[in-house]
């Protein structure tokens, strides 16, 4: 008895393309820590640690329901994930887990790495010229008061298009934090970032004076207080501002943080600025609705909020390769062929 497998792929030319992109470069390895999987790894603590994984190359942190537990990296390393919130938002993932990593710890050595669509409780980055795009990160338990720290003495360091969650809100919570010397030229970009306490001495950032860098194009929620830096095109939906030393331009506040000079907008209800939760995800409630007061009044005439400027937010942090995200199969038992369709979409 002989048995045909027919594979029907839909792959756009723009998918080939990135995935031959991919291929020409440094070397992936897959880790996947589900039992039975076959993989290159399945610990990405092993991985990092694996003399046959160089410098350079590209770790696949593929979708697990258990976790990596704490991670230190420090190699350069670019780590890929598949995204968060899957189940929320249309066209991500076939399979719809996160790939999650308790603590993750950007040490020295680790200069050049690139952590994108990944799932954690805590990062600090303790090192330079990394990019941190695309993930989420939620502290929600007892085990740090901070759900990212910027360490001292670093630079070139982009933190883009992320979700940052600060749920546990001891005394001296923040978001971000940056409080030591010579945290330079850090660049903060599309991201919503959040402090669900509405109780003084917890902030969403709190940026003291060894920090200098550039704050455009975030949501933020939760008291704000920062240092040395352009801060323009973001939107606080609620909590005070103080900002020291900085270009403040092109903001919107739900109070009176901004006044109405430089192209500041004071007092505007966020129910008029976004789509809201209902019908949306989590992330995507966060999209400006039609007539919105955020449109096109941002720096240039761009849009004001994560989905607006150069770098816009991309829902889910979808990282930008070829992804598979619905995957349907047919058996024709009187031919004896098993059809299997997948659809698969390049998230540029």
């Amino acid at each position: 008895m002989k048995n045909n497998v027919n594979f029907s792929t839909f792959i756009s030319f723009t998918a080939i393309m990135l995935l031959f992109a991919l291929s020409t470069q440094a070397k992936v390895w897959r880790v996947n820590n589900r039992a039975g999987v076959s993989a290159d790894f399945t610990a990405l603590s092993a991985a990092i640690s694996s003399p046959l994984v160089n410098q350079g190359d590209t770790i696949y942190l593929e979708a697990s329901s258990g976790s990596h537990g704490t991670i230190t990296l420090n190699k350069m390393l670019t780590i890929i994930g598949p995204g968060f919130y899957l189940a929320e938002n249309p066209e991500t993932q076939a399979d719809l887990n996160s790939a999650l990593i308790d603590i993750l710890y950007i040490n020295n050595g680790s200069q050049g790495s690139v952590i994108k669509g990944c799932t954690m409780a805590r990062v600090d980055i303790n090192t330079s010229n990394i990019l941190f795009q695309g993930n989420l990160v939620w502290q929600n338990t007892t085990s740090s008061n901070y759900a990212m720290l910027l360490g001292a003495n670093i630079s070139n360091v982009i933190i883009r298009n992320n979700y940052i969650r600060q749920t546990y809100t001891t005394y001296g919570s923040e978001a971000i934090r940056a409080w030591q010397t010579g945290t330079n030229n850090i660049i903060i970009q599309n991201n919503f970032i959040e402090i669900t306490s509405t109780t003084s001495g917890r902030y969403a950032l709190y940026f003291t004076s060894g920090f200098s860098g550039i704050i455009e194009n975030n949501i933020l929620y939760g008291v704000t207080h920062v240092n040395n830096a352009e801060f323009h095109n973001n939107i606080i939906t609620f909590g005070a501002f103080s900002c020291t030393n900085c270009n403040v331009t092109h903001n919107i506040g739900n109070s009176t943080q901004f006044g109405t000079i430089n192209g500041n907008q004071q007092n505007v209800s966020p129910s008029t600025i976004f789509l809201g939760a209902t019908g949306n995800s989590t992330d995507g409630q966060w999209r400006l609705r039609p007539g919105s007061p955020a449109i096109g009044t941002g720096v240039g005439g761009t849009d004001v909020g994560m989905f607006g400027g150069a770098t816009p937010y991309k829902l889910s942090g979808l990282p930008n390769i070829p992804a598979i995200y619905e995957i349907n199969h047919n058996i024709d038992y009187e031919n004896q062929l098993l059809e299997i369709e997948f659809s698969v979409k390049s998230h540029n």
